[in-house]
């Protein structure tokens, strides 16, 4: 995203005359609308002209993606705000204060000070307008209290009054594609869970995942908490050979929540189109449980910017297949999510995901994979689940019944029987399923059979 236009400061008549951005027209019974203001903020110029002092009354402020910026050309000082958050009714944030002032004691390119700050405290900007005038020593002096109550003022009204509201009418949507890689779909822009069993080969199919949109000319990285880069290299090097794909690797060290500056700024400077976090486990700042952890884990990976697929576990237990460990919100905040399972035979291992939520589509067939391991290479090729026996019971029916179904139209109770399910069920599926399973009647025995619309209209 590219930063907002720069807006002036400027001197304002009063408090509550104006907002950050277009303020709203008032339509209430027996009032007349208040004017639309399209103008940007305007807000008191910081410092008055006093005896010994600079006064600064036009400066430069911005919305970035991170957070703000604000700028004082006349006397060369630039503050930057991000990291904001609110605590107890206080906002706070991470302020860096840079000068271009000759005999300003800099610590990096022109950095005088950073910190976090309390932009709702005015101690705290006295007491932070000494350290910098200290650091700066200008001559005359800077009124960097008047600078701070004017660069507080503007942060706290932006983040008070937030982003304005608009119709949706006038809103360009943007397509909610989907990438499909042989069965296993999920969105481009939004969260899909894939979670299974530790030994389920999760990781490997992601990162095969990310190597074959590479392939295709999207960019994408692995945010990556359990593994290293080292074995990563392995991993893919054994998946494409000597044509590896470019997928970049982003070692994480600490919980999701407090990697979210360094991964946004990674998103934008790569320009991601998608990622692969592993694994949701690693990446709480605490138990996976807790429907707080779930809830910021979310609300971290939306601010990272950039469709994922995130790699949870299940919990132990019968029906574990339904949803990842943990609070319910980790289903709940997704928008998409497939379940790993693993079969192995004497000559390779096997792979079924099933399709257990789909926000944005109709859900998809079970899918499967078959992984094949040699001295230097692994495998993957898609393969079908009903081909899998082992894997084929956990299909929906419908895909089972229609697995089955391909060989020719069978009676309800041949059916049940193949399937070990009820012919009442059955019966249900067909009638519900009505664009995929007929009923056909015409045979010498008289019985009616079930067969596919497809086929029996070839």
């Amino acid at each position: 995203m590219r930063d907002r236009p720069v807006h002036r400061l400027a001197a304002r008549s009063s408090p509550s005359s104006e907002r950050f951005g277009p303020k709203s027209t008032a339509c209430a019974s027996g009032s007349t609308d208040s004017p639309r203001r399209t103008s940007p903020p305007s807000f008191h110029s910081a410092g008055r002209p006093t005896s010994g002092h600079v006064a600064v009354g036009d400066a430069l402020f911005r919305k970035t993606e991170d957070g703000y910026r604000a700028a004082f050309p006349k006397v060369e000082i630039e503050f930057a705000i991000d990291r904001l958050r609110w605590d107890r009714h206080e906002l706070f944030g991470q302020l860096s204060v840079s000068c271009g002032l000759a005999g300003a004691r800099t610590v990096e390119d022109g950095l005088v000070s950073a910190g976090t700050f309390n932009f709702s405290s005015t101690r705290a900007r006295r007491d932070r307008a000494r350290e910098i005038a200290d650091r700066v020593r200008a001559k005359p002096p800077i009124d960097f209290v008047g600078l701070l109550e004017e660069v507080s003022y503007g942060v706290l009204r932006a983040e008070l009054h937030g982003e304005p509201a608009v119709l949706l009418r006038t809103v360009v949507p943007v397509r909610d594609e989907e990438f499909t890689l042989d069965g296993f779909a999920f969105p481009k822009r939004h969260a899909t869970i894939l979670f299974g069993d530790g030994d389920s080969l999760k990781s490997f199919l992601a990162l095969w995942v990310l190597g074959r949109l590479a392939g295709d000319g999207w960019k994408v990285a692995l945010f990556d908490w359990e593994l290293d880069a080292s074995t990563h290299h392995v991993r893919l090097r054994r998946l494409f050979s000597d044509a590896m794909p470019d997928v970049r690797y982003v070692r994480c060290d600490r919980p999701l929540v407090q990697e979210v500056d360094r991964l946004r700024r990674i998103v934008r400077d790569e320009q991601l189109d998608f990622a692969v976090y592993d694994s949701i486990g690693f990446a709480c700042p605490g138990p996976p449980e807790a429907a707080e952890h779930a809830l910021g884990y979310f609300r971290a990976a939306r601010q990272v910017g950039v469709g994922a697929l995130h790699i949870a576990h299940v919990r132990q237990g019968e029906d574990n297949d339904l949803k990842p460990f943990g609070s319910a919100f980790w289903h709940n905040g997704c928008r998409s999510s497939w379940c790993a399972k693993r079969a192995d035979d004497e000559a390779a291992a096997h792979i079924g995901l099933y399709h257990r939520k789909a926000n944005l589509s109709a859900r998809h067939p079970a899918a499967a994979f078959t992984v094949t391991f040699s001295e230097t290479q692994t495998e993957i090729t898609p393969t079908s689940i009903a081909a899998i026996s082992a894997l084929a019971e956990y299909a929906p029916l419908w895909q089972r019944m229609k697995d089955a179904l391909t060989r020719g139209p069978l009676t309800l109770v041949d059916l049940a029987k193949e399937l070990d399910a009820k012919v009442e069920t059955l019966d249900r599926t067909v009638r519900r399923k009505s664009g995929l399973f007929t009923r056909v009647s015409a045979f010498k025995d008289g019985i009616t059979r079930i067969a596919l619309v497809e086929r029996r209209a070839s």
